[in-house]
């Protein structure tokens, strides 16, 4: 992705307020209850949690979906770079498991770490090597690695505050993640190697769910600074902060197409929850 159009986008927004223009990828029956959202990698399939069970539709739209057998409970997952599997968390013989799960149904699903402790929000970096999560094991929710070859678990942050929703980087080097500094949720994002933390957001809005732009350049989320909560994209840098959608819905989850040329997000209508592509130029 070379550069965001807002004008584009404005555009287009003015004419979806004079009801001149509809997005050309909208699902029309609505899911009771969506908490995250994915796209494949070769751009086929999302891969949607709803009322705690994993659903595969077709991108753009998530039509036609199909559960997940044994994802009872299970309200984030993620694709591998490789898109067959995915990875997710569900509690487990008194603790939890980290699950490998396969897309072939020829396949079992594995266990690749097990803690008694609870762990929340598994993302695989894109090259494939690691897995990053949520967890309380050393006293206030942190972000952990996992080494995939060596299963080897490390601390990746020390903060004094909760963290969630992480999102590798493009180049696995770093992860974007909110943190409830004070009284507001803001942007961070911590270089792996350096483990040094650097504060994207500075101000009184709650953002939510961000997501790396395929080159890694911006960053999409849900943020709620009118009222009501739409997703926006900033750059890395954390310039040039512009909302993507303007509406009176909740528009959360925002995950972007694997060329960058569209974000899917999941909007909250009457009829449910929608999911809606838009191209970014």
């Amino acid at each position: 992705m070379d550069a965001y159009n807002p004008r584009d986008m404005s555009w287009k927004l003015m004419l979806l307020c004079l009801g001149l223009w509809v997005p050309t990828h909208l699902v029309m029956g609505g899911f009771t209850g969506v908490s995250c959202l994915d796209w494949s990698p070769d751009g086929t399939q999302l891969l949607f949690a709803h009322n705690g069970e994993l659903h595969l539709g077709a991108a753009p739209d998530g039509r036609s979906p199909r559960a997940l057998e044994q994802t009872i409970g299970v309200d984030w997952a993620r694709f591998h770079p490789s898109g067959e599997w995915i990875v997710y968390v569900t509690p487990f013989e008194g603790g939890y498991a980290l699950w490998r799960h396969p897309l072939s149904e020829d396949e079992e699903r594995a266990k690749l770490h097990e803690s008694s402790y609870p762990m929340a929000q598994p993302v695989i970096a894109p090259n494939g090597i690691r897995v990053a999560f949520l967890s309380n094991r050393d006293g206030p929710w942190d972000l952990y690695l996992m080494d995939l070859e060596s299963e080897k678990v490390d601390r990746l942050t020390h903060t004094d505050w909760p963290v969630s929703t992480p999102d590798f980087s493009p180049d696995s080097r770093s992860l974007v993640f909110v943190g409830l500094w004070g009284e507001n949720w803001d942007l961070f994002v911590v270089d792996i190697e350096r483990r040094a933390l650097e504060r994207i957001t500075q101000d009184p809005y709650w953002y939510w769910t961000p997501r790396f732009s395929p080159e890694g350049d911006w960053i999409a989320m849900e943020s709620r600074r009118e009222g009501q909560s739409d997703i926006y994209v900033i750059r890395r840098d954390g310039a040039s902060l512009t909302p993507f959608t303007q509406d009176r819905w909740r528009n959360a989850f925002p995950t972007w197409s694997p060329d960058g040329d569209s974000i899917v997000y999941a909007s909250s209508r009457v009829s449910g929850w929608v999911f809606i592509a838009e191209g970014t130029y």
